[in-house]
């Protein structure tokens, strides 16, 4: 995170122990969304939070790390 986003100014010890993944257009890197998913209680049903600053962008650097998550969780369940 440090390489691809220099001035993110964020915790990422906090950050990490919480979940929440941080993206940001390489042209703007001082616009930031942060994300979270929550846990996939009901089927496949997940909810998104994400609080902007600046950044008017969907994730889309954060797509991967959703799509793995999924996955570990299926996997955790035995669904996959």
């Amino acid at each position: 995170i440090d390489q691809r986003i220099p001035s993110h100014g964020e915790d990422l010890e906090r950050m990490r122990k919480n979940r929440i993944l941080i993206d940001a257009d390489l042209n703007q890197p001082d616009k930031q969304l942060l994300q979270i998913f929550t846990q996939t209680n009901i089927g496949p049903i997940f909810f998104e939070i994400i609080q902007r600053k600046g950044n008017e962008g969907f994730g889309e650097g954060n797509f991967q790390a959703l799509f793995e998550a999924i996955e570990r969780d299926q996997q955790k369940r035995g669904v996959l």
